[in-house]
């Protein structure tokens, strides 16, 4: 019976996050070069592939096990068991589940060594006619322009939309890590403060009460000249409240030279307060900020000047 034999055309080149991947789909082992090593790895080869020509043996007549690749895909599936009596469509509709391509849009072709390789055309004859033997590849080639696997859709993980949750919202569940972390140090400190009750153990000193924020906005009022230790950093008064992740009320100061740490953000990327640039502005503690007349210092005043 006379067979229509051909090599499979390789398809247009599609974008993809790594070429090196894209050059893998739809290769064999035998595609590539076989770098011998030392001693021992050979010895390490013998002895993995040591049953390769019985592994065979012992499975049902009429079964065949076979390495099957996509074309959109990476991965490749190994010993993927048929009977040799299934016909091309009957194969189609079990790698369906494999590969996720639909029958109506796979081509399936028998690699059956080196360069023989078979186009399985007719959807009704056997694998058995094809001459499909163990250890022989099935590859499928996707025609659907829109499939899911194209891309790297059913591979590459940058491409699934992560959830985020922002940090007020994960602070208000009760089954998180952190609302565990916050029960077991209540607990901790519960059974620390039995203990200094009892007398077996000294109390610490306590922390210094967090401050009032409306005391220190009457205290440090809204664009009043400062200035800011350590360095004596001049400025005026931008921010007085919370600051998101830092404990306790911290002052932003517009500052008139860029000796500062950020732009009037937080670590977030919050915005609290305008900068004319970068390094311009910073946060202190109140103790730090001391209000009073500290005009603009001219870096060009000579020292007789102050």
């Amino acid at each position: 019976q006379a067979l229509t034999r051909h090599r499979l055309r390789p398809r247009a080149p599609s974008p993809r996050p790594a070429p090196c991947l894209a050059a893998m789909i739809g290769s064999t082992a035998e595609d590539f070069p076989v770098k011998r090593g030392t001693a021992e790895m050979e010895a390490l080869r013998s002895w993995v592939t040591a049953n390769d020509a019985s592994r065979y043996d012992h499975q049902a007549e009429g079964t065949l096990r076979m390495d099957v690749s996509h074309s959109n895909l990476v991965q490749r599936w190994h010993d993927i068991v048929f009977d040799e009596n299934m016909t091309v469509g009957q194969v189609k509709e079990k790698l369906y589940r494999h590969g996720g391509t639909p029958a109506q849009h796979q081509e399936l072709y028998l690699r059956r060594g080196g360069s023989d390789t078979i186009f399985l055309m007719d959807e009704r004859r056997p694998l058995r006619y094809y001459g499909a033997r163990n250890g022989m590849e099935i590859h499928i080639k996707d025609t659907d322009p829109h499939s899911i696997s194209l891309h790297g859709g059913l591979e590459d993980v940058s491409q699934v939309e992560k959830y985020e949750m922002d940090d007020e919202t994960y602070d208000k569940l009760e089954n998180s890590v952190r609302a565990q972390k916050r029960r077991e140090q209540a607990k901790a400190e519960a059974e620390r403060r039995e203990r200094v009750a009892r007398g077996e153990e000294l109390d610490t000193v306590a922390e210094e009460p967090e401050e009032d924020i409306e005391a220190v906005k009457q205290a440090i009022p809204m664009d009043s000249r400062c200035q800011v230790e350590p360095g004596s950093r001049r400025g005026a008064v931008a921010y007085v409240g919370k600051v998101k992740g830092l404990k306790g009320v911290w002052i932003g100061v517009r500052l008139d030279e860029p000796q500062g740490m950020n732009d009037g953000a937080g670590k977030d990327g919050t915005k609290y307060f305008e900068c004319p640039g970068p390094k311009y502005g910073c946060f202190a503690k109140s103790s730090n900020v001391t209000i009073g007349d500290f005009p603009e210092l001219d870096p060009f005043a000579s020292d007789d000047e102050f």
